[in-house]
């Protein structure tokens, strides 16, 4: 008789440890997922600020076409902000194409005090300290997720079901060293 309470108490336990597992598995990835839309739309209105930015400098600088051609290109591909491993393979391309065009204001005084593009530069620099702010949140969630993956015995729950691994959002190696530069004039 014992043995059979006992039995049934492992058995239970067994399978709510299972449950709690597979539940706090389900909330980190959701988490994850959350914080990526986070960033997935900071990352489009980046895209777009640049491509205003960029219409804005047209008008001042109508001899610049390498940046005019580098940003059209850009903006021809798909937009790559569905997970961090595409988004992360972007960031070069989007930090030079937001180089060149503060470069070509540099040449330009009159643009720089154009109203237009002094409000683009200010919400461009906005947006991209909510990507940073957003980017360690994502990475935290991911982390959390990662750690939930890979420690015993949540990870045979996480192998069962096959759930996803998650990427880390981060900034490309040549961007480590220096940000963007993006000037309030």
């Amino acid at each position: 008789m014992y043995f059979t309470i006992a039995a049934g108490i492992l058995c239970g336990g067994a399978i709510l440890w299972y449950l709690l597992a597979f539940n706090g598995l389900i909330a980190a990835r959701n988490a994850v997922d959350q914080a990526w839309s986070n960033i997935e739309v900071e990352l489009k209105r980046r895209f777009d600020l640049i491509a205003n930015l960029v219409e804005t400098t047209k008008g001042y600088a109508k001899y610049e076409s390498d940046t005019f051609k580098a940003v059209t290109e850009l903006r021809a591909r798909p937009q790559p902000f569905h997970d961090a491993a595409s988004a992360n393979s972007t960031q070069p391309d989007l930090s030079r194409v937001i180089g060149s065009v503060m470069i070509l204001a540099e040449n330009y005084p009159e643009l720089r005090a154009d109203k237009s593009f002094l409000n683009l530069q200010t919400e461009l620099a906005e947006t991209e300290n909510r990507i940073a702010t957003r980017r360690h949140a994502y990475n935290q969630t991911v982390n959390r997720y990662q750690n939930l993956s890979g420690v015993i015995p949540t990870n045979v729950v996480w192998w069962i079901h096959e759930f996803p691994e998650k990427s880390f959002f981060d900034a490309p190696d040549e961007l480590a060293d220096h940000a963007p530069e993006v000037k309030l004039t």
